[in-house]
């Protein structure tokens, strides 16, 4: 029978074998960062769902507000590129886990700033009154 690991705890140890075999080149160095910030946001999201359940991963408690119910994959857009996080699934709660650490897909933009500019520009025939009209929307000062 196979132990049932945390998200988390597959991150570490993922990390440690990294950092096990050294750093050799630039993309282990880069990977070592991807799986950092996969590690930061999985604790998040597995703190937050304790707070919600009242109560640990395994731990048994009285006064628990439902259950965990195993993980779905959940992609994250960042800076660094897309992220896949391990995104808990809960029954038997009275409310609807909604996570503060990853907002609503549907309503974030996924384009970057500089994108949109770029986009809403071309769509509307790029003429200046347009792209400064676009710069003071994006919250950008005209030099």
């Amino acid at each position: 029978m196979t132990k049932r690991l945390a998200p988390s705890a597959a991150l570490e140890t993922a990390i440690e074998e990294l950092l096990s075999q050294g750093l050799g080149d630039a993309e282990q160095l880069a990977e070592v960062g991807r799986l950092g910030a996969r590690l930061v946001l999985q604790r998040a999201l597995e703190d937050e769902v304790a707070e919600f359940l009242g109560r640990a991963r395994y731990e048994r408690s009285a006064q628990a507000l439902g259950s965990r119910n195993g993980v779905r994959p959940r992609r994250v857009q960042t800076a660094e590129g897309e992220l896949e996080l391990q995104m808990p699934q809960l029954r038997d709660t009275a409310d609807r886990f909604v996570s503060q650490v990853l907002p609503q897909v549907r309503s974030v933009i996924r384009t970057r700033p500089l994108e949109a500019l770029v986009i809403g520009a071309y769509v509307r025939g790029l003429s200046e009154r347009d792209i400064e009209s676009l710069i003071q929307e994006a919250g950008l000062a005209i030099r």
